[in-house]
């Protein structure tokens, strides 16, 4: 009787990625990179962009609020002198503030998915975390009067980050997760 030599264990084949995977790190990516589109143009604009968001939307509101017929924002600007520069001020400030916080996120969801290529379930978490921040950010920018292109990518944002959410929980992912934990150990 021959008696074979005992061997180390040979690991385990790395798994396949799934696509649902590499549809997740797409989704989350364009999610981070149209947020941070979005806050390039507020930075670029600057308060040149404020002033005709401001302008846009006191022509666009102007009959609700009650003001006088064919009273457009020129006129509007030229009867208020410093408070008109103060709402541009504001509006500046705002638009900024909010861009901040969007290349946060987008800075954020970069980080993740790069963490995320093996589908570990910390790396999902944070997907799942920045991208509900990322929607309900744009969700209230998009609400509020979004000046020029910064509403699409906005809607960008929101779309991608909703099906972010969705990828990082499916089935295959966890599935995925299991095996190339698996696949790791010695």
């Amino acid at each position: 009787m021959t008696h074979l030599p005992l061997t180390a264990a040979e690991p385990a084949a790395p798994p396949r990625r799934p696509a649902t995977l590499s549809a997740l790190l797409v989704t989350t990516v364009v999610s981070a990179l149209s947020a941070a589109a979005g806050a390039v143009l507020v930075f670029a604009g600057g308060a040149e962009l404020a002033a005709e968001n401001v302008s846009s939307v006191f022509d666009q509101l102007a009959p609700e609020l009650g003001l006088p017929s064919g009273l457009s924002a020129a006129e509007a600007e030229e009867l208020s002198g410093a408070l008109w520069q103060g709402m541009i001020d504001s509006r500046a400030s705002s638009l900024a503030a909010r861009g901040g916080f969007a290349v946060f996120l987008a800075v954020w969801l970069l980080v993740a998915a790069l963490c995320a290529s093996k589908a570990a379930t910390w790396a999902r978490v944070l997907i799942t975390i920045g991208s509900v921040l990322m929607v309900l950010t744009h969700l209230l920018v998009i609400a509020d009067y979004p000046p020029g292109a910064v509403g699409p990518l906005g809607w960008v944002a929101v779309a991608t980050g909703l099906a972010a959410v969705v990828l990082c929980w499916l089935p295959a992912n966890n599935r995925y997760a299991r095996a190339a934990k698996l696949a790791r150990r010695p």
